[in-house]
């Protein structure tokens, strides 16, 4: 039976956040796959999916753009609606709540059996509750990160931080509300007071179901180079990856693209070292691009760093869809299942890092590239969109 499913988030169509999230200091570039991938996820089996979103853009000032249009937007899933945004703090919040329960109840006939809320933000969860309550609707919450540990290297003021404290405790309560929850990593639900009771499925990520095909180094890339591609914070392990390529000076260069906190320090020192490359923030096409033609992949979060244990790099997937080889440390939001297809970094300091370079660059290529492709194989077979898709419909019905 085709089930009727309204995606509750900031799913806006590729058109319209390629025009408004360009020159945004922090475009949602990886939140935006991955809820169009859990879109495509929630269309299986001919499921039709009703989207109703605002795009989610940095707030002014750090955005220049205050107004935000209303637009339509359709698919092969179904269709929707982008709400009108007016992108002053507070004012958004409350733009988004009304939009979203104007167009909740505009669905009112139209007998949709559930709303899944992508990703834990208030004025989404209040609209979900309120059409829960006064509709009969079920909800659902998709909750690839905790908000407590979004914005990392962003600096806040006190009472930003007392406002997010309230934020947090809203969460909380609007997420018990609904009728279960999607999550990154288990830890989210069994390590919390507030949501340890609730049904949960782990969704560690979706990869892109129509992956690019692994591509032989291209012959115009002048020498082998080790890539990162993501947030440049320093929670994120940059200046340990830097500091250990540096100590390690093997036969790479190392590559990295992305934005955050520390795009001045990359500039400095790629200045200083000839080896080192800040190519400045990519569009995932390009990004693609460059991965493609890269020896391997890095990525070398801190396991320490508490908020490791609840999150899933959803990086991680695209990286393995690339069927280059990986270096990653060992995270406690990364389930066992990925590490035999990865090449691991015990230490994450920057000696660790300098060491794994090191015996990276002395491994042999072939077994390397054959790991690489049993990597893409895995993921295209357990963790695409096609892959999870039922097993999403199932828990619902099962939660109802």
């Amino acid at each position: 039976m085709n089930r009727k499913i309204v995606l509750l988030g900031f799913y806006v169509g590729d058109e319209y956040f390629d025009k408004y999230s360009k020159g945004d200091p922090y475009p949602q570039v990886a939140a935006y796959k991955l809820e169009g991938r859990f879109l495509d996820a929630l269309h299986v089996d001919g499921n039709v999916v009703t989207t109703i979103a605002s795009i989610a853009v940095t707030t002014y000032p750090r955005n220049k753009r205050i107004c935000f249009p209303a637009a339509k937007v359709e698919g092969a899933w179904g269709g929707g609606v982008v709400i009108p945004l007016v992108n002053f703090p507070l004012i958004k919040m409350l733009s988004r709540l009304f939009g979203s329960i104007v167009n909740l109840f505009r669905l009112r006939k139209a007998n949709v059996d559930w709303v899944c809320v992508y990703a834990a933000h208030t004025p989404n969860l209040v609209a979900a509750y309120i059409g829960a309550k006064l509709l009969g609707v079920p909800y659902f919450v998709y909750i690839p990160d905790l908000p407590v540990f979004m914005d990392m290297g962003v600096a806040r003021g006190k009472i930003t931080r007392l406002l997010k404290k309230i934020d947090s405790w809203l969460i909380d309560i609007f997420v018990s509300g609904g009728a279960g929850v999607f999550v990154a990593s288990k830890y989210m639900v069994t390590d919390s007071a507030k949501w340890s009771g609730k049904p949960f499925l782990v969704l560690e990520g979706i990869a892109n179901s129509v992956a690019m095909p692994s591509v032989a180094v291209e012959a115009d890339v002048p020498k082998e180079f080790i890539f990162y591609a993501g947030g440049l914070s320093k929670a994120y392990g940059i200046v340990e990856l830097v500091e250990g390529f540096i100590k390690a000076n093997t036969k790479f260069e190392l590559w990295l693209c992305g934005r955050g906190e520390l795009e001045l320090y990359l500039s400095e020192v790629s200045e200083r070292h000839p080896s080192i490359k800040y190519l400045g923030f990519l569009s995932p096409r390009e990004v693609e691009r460059v991965q493609a033609t890269a020896a391997g992949l890095i990525m070398n979060r801190n396991p320490h760093e508490r908020y490791t244990r609840y999150s899933f790099p959803s990086k991680l997937l695209e990286y393995m869809v690339s069927g280059i080889p990986i270096l990653t440390t060992r995270l406690d939001g990364i389930p066992e299942e990925y590490f035999e297809h990865l090449n691991v970094i015990d230490d994450p300091s920057s000696e660790g890092i300098s060491s794994a370079l090191v015996a990276f660059g002395a491994m042999d290529r072939q077994i390397l590239s054959k790991k690489a492709a049993c990597a893409r194989i895995w993921v295209l077979e357990n963790k695409t969109s096609s892959a999870v898709g039922r097993k999403i419909v199932n828990f619902m019905e099962m939660h109802n």
